[in-house]
Formats: structure tokens, C-alpha cells, sequence
């Protein structure tokens, strides 16, 4: 029993630690988000599989989005902002769902004038994936203007994991005249 018990305290240590740095250490992810370089986050899942003995069964993914500046987009005929998501982790395929505000500047105030949420099965090979915000389908926005680009990040399946967020610059944006 005092075996166990000492396993499963080194583990949580061990875990505790990859918490601090931030870092994953031996094979577990650590369960951190947040904004770390201007523009990208990261989102995290793990999940414990087995008893105290089969700490190696941990199952775990991590993903990395970075939020492109907005821009005129020629092909949308609209403002839009991509985000680039890539993954890695021992698990062979996640559910990576982003949510995405398109943001103006009006006077001193931000005003939200697009959305997106969507969800992309993404293998975790490292990969980049792209996601417009808005959709290619959804509203077209087309005034000059300072936008900014705002997103949440979250693995969703199959288990969920931590939400990240993140926030492009504020950039002015010329659209051409209609």
C-alpha cells in the first residue's frame, strides 16, 4: 500500500511540476493555456487511463492556434482574420473547436461585426489547419476601419480539454470602393 501511495505522490508532483513550467514532462501534457506570444494559445487535453501502476497509459494532445492579423480579402470580398491550428500529442486524431470575433473600432469602442465557431476533426501530426473568421459563407463585412481579430480555442473530443484565447493587433484595414 505505502507503494501505491508514493507513486501516485511522485506523479502528482511529477504532473504539479509540468504545471509550472508549463512544459509537458514524461510523456503528460500540461494542462496550461493562455496567451503566450502576442497572437497565439494553446489548448490542452489529457486523460488518465488504468490505475495508479499504469501511468504510462496517459493519452494526451495539445494544440498550438496562431491569429493572423485582419485583412481585405479579395477572394471573400470581405474583412476576415484566419487562424492556423496545429497539433501533436499521442492520440491519433482531436476535435479542435474555434470560436472567432471579428472586431471594429467605433469611436473609443469595439464592436463585434462577424463570427465564426467551428469544429475540424485535426490529426496530431502537426499539421496546419486554417479557420476563417468570418466563414466563407457567413457575413461579409466591408467598411474601412481598425479591426481586431479575437478567438477561443478548445480541443472538444474525445475528451475535452482546456480553453485557450487570443487576440490579433489592431490594424487599420482600407477596403476597396464598392
Amino acid at each position: 500500500m505505502g507503494t501505491n501511495t508514493s507513486r501516485r505522490m511522485a506523479a502528482v508532483a511529477l504532473i504539479s511540476a509540468a504545471l509550472v513550467t508549463g512544459g509537458a514532462t514524461s510523456g503528460y501534457a500540461a494542462q496550461h493555456t493562455g496567451a503566450g506570444a502576442s497572437g497565439s494559445t494553446r489548448a490542452t487535453a489529457g486523460d488518465q487511463q488504468g490505475s495508479d501502476m499504469g501511468l504510462a497509459a496517459t493519452r494526451w494532445a495539445s494544440c498550438t492556434a496562431q491569429v493572423n492579423n485582419p485583412h481585405w480579402s479579395r477572394g471573400a470580398r470581405s474583412v476576415i482574420f484566419k487562424t492556423r491550428v496545429a497539433c501533436t500529442g499521442n492520440i491519433a486524431t482531436v476535435h479542435v473547436k474555434v470560436t472567432g470575433k471579428l472586431y471594429r473600432k467605433s469611436g473609443s469602442k469595439w464592436h463585434a461585426v462577424a463570427g465564426s465557431k467551428e469544429t475540424k476533426v485535426k490529426a496530431t501530426n502537426g499539421k496546419v489547419s486554417t479557420y476563417y473568421t468570418p466563414r466563407p459563407s457567413g457575413k461579409k463585412v466591408n467598411l474601412d476601419g481598425t479591426y481586431k481579430g479575437k478567438i477561443t480555442v478548445q480541443i472538444t473530443s474525445p475528451f475535452p480539454g482546456t480553453k485557450g484565447t487570443a487576440s490579433s493587433k489592431a490594424v487599420k484595414v482600407n477596403t476597396p470602393g464598392k
